[in-house]
């Protein structure tokens, strides 16, 4: 099969919060890009140039009759995100993660895919000690956590037995503009804007706060560097900073919002000290995140309020 005339990607779940940006960047360099969701972005929202596709990754027919066409690389963002333990949702969590992955890579040409970059998330690591690193064993506590960890052993399987050339980004809490009101710090900058009371937990929890640029810069590296395949990088800023500290600050930037500390308890089997060493990003690809807490909460807090 010839190569490509330029670089080819398909992006799952491409119309979501990192997917989105992942898509404006690339089809900005004039890669030739095509984007896959469970429905179709309005006009408005759409890159110019990009295809877009409704596709159902969990059905292997529906797959098969989109998808079935060569990429030089592909970049998984899709499942449903879930980080409830009820069993009612079981099913349609692995199947929307591990059956979907297993799809693709049936589908898919391998002749022509340089990388399949599968996002993975801190949540694999559930309650092993801090600060996790990528040889941290795995120890996942939710359906959604074994969902992921389900599609890394098996990426890893058909690495070690075909050579798929996979890698996996595992990220932390990726945070900014245009992310879903539903998030955590959308949420406190949305009742900080109105003034609101609001409960929190004591908020001793840390965790890592990454910034969607910096985000999205390391699985464009770890995407397009040759030399990285068949492994696992931890991508995240490296600074463990507790919840409380987030919502101070956030509350101290708007000048205005009334947090309940200790009003919620935290959720079940929940680890309270979730934050990554990065070493290995940074020896093996020379990737700094750029972006301060401070910073990056400033410019997510000036989009919320110009866009509500």
């Amino acid at each position: 099969m010839a190569e490509l005339k330029k670089p080819s990607l398909l992006v799952l779940g491409g119309t979501g919060f990192i997917g989105r940006q992942i898509v404006k960047q690339t089809a900005n360099k004039k890669w030739s890009v095509t984007c896959v969701a469970l429905s179709l972005p309005k006009k408005k929202n759409r890159v110019n140039k990009v295809k877009y596709y409704k596709v159902d990754l969990k059905s292997y027919n529906s797959v098969k009759k989109k998808l079935n066409k060569p990429y030089n690389y592909i970049i998984n963002l899709a499942g449903y995100i879930n980080h409830s333990n009820l069993s009612s949702d079981y099913n349609k969590i692995i199947r929307e993660h591990f059956l979907a992955v297993k799809n693709i890579v049936r589908v898919v040409p391998k002749k022509s895919l340089k990388k399949f970059l599968q996002i993975g998330s801190s949540v694999e690591y559930g309650l092993a000690k801090a600060p996790q690193n990528e040889k941290t064993k795995l120890r996942p506590i939710t359906t959604y956590a074994l969902a992921k960890t389900k599609t890394t052993n098996y990426l890893k399987k058909i690495y070690k037995k075909e050579k798929y050339p996979f890698v996996i980004a595992r990220l932390f809490l990726t945070y900014g503009p245009g992310q879903k009101n539903d998030r955590f710090i959308p949420q406190i900058i949305t009742g900080c804007l109105k003034n609101q009371k609001f409960p929190t937990t004591s908020g001793e929890q840390v965790r890592d706060f990454c910034y969607i640029s910096d985000t999205v810069s390391a699985i464009l590296l770890l995407l397009t560097n040759k030399k990285i395949v068949g492994d696992i990088f931890n991508v995240a800023s490296g600074v463990p900073v507790k919840i409380k500290t987030v919502i101070n600050l956030i509350n101290k930037i708007i000048g205005k919002g009334k947090p309940e500390f200790n009003k919620r308890k935290l959720h079940a089997g929940e680890n309270e000290k979730l934050y990554a060493d990065i070493k290995k990003i940074k020896n093996q690809l020379n990737w700094r995140p750029k972006v301060t807490l401070v910073n990056g909460l400033k410019k997510t807090i000036s989009y919320f309020k110009k866009n509500g």
